[in-house]
């Protein structure tokens, strides 16, 4: 069957909303679903533009896709997939604290180096029989 530039946009936007990789609608949220008014507005369209006369098929589509969230909602992940997320978590969280330490510990490096540098050229100055400093008081 032949669809219009409308219904293929709608198409589009199911699909989109079914990959999760949505523009405009956000489906990582937790109030997420599918509705025909989710599908209009990921399309660029407002409210109550994909309705049941106009687009039986779409709206079925969009009803299998709702009872498939749905029922994946409702799986709950084992333990041995919790605890293996959860090191994976933990992985990454050290990876990242150990490249974050490194970055610190490069900057103090730094920081140190620059400090004796200073120091070394105000000993300079200070032993320097050509340059007389003024100290300035804190008024």
């Amino acid at each position: 069957m032949k669809t219009s530039q409308a219904e293929q946009a709608y198409w589009d936007a199911l699909n989109r909303l079914q990959d999760g990789t949505a523009k405009i609608v956000n489906t990582k949220s937790s109030r997420f679903k599918f509705t025909r008014d989710a599908v209009g507005r990921e399309a660029g369209k407002g409210k109550g533009y994909v309705r049941n006369e106009r687009y039986p098929e779409l709206c079925e589509a969009i009803t299998k896709a709702e009872e498939e969230r749905k029922n994946r909602a409702q799986e709950k992940p084992n333990t041995s997939t919790k605890l293996k997320h959860e090191k994976e978590l933990k992985i990454k969280a050290n990876l990242k604290y150990d490249m974050i330490k490194e970055e610190y510990d490069i900057i103090m490096q730094d920081y140190l180096n620059i400090l004796r540098q200073n120091f070394e050229l105000q000993r300079e100055l200070a032993d320097s029989p050509h340059i007389r400093l003024v100290k300035r008081s804190n008024k």
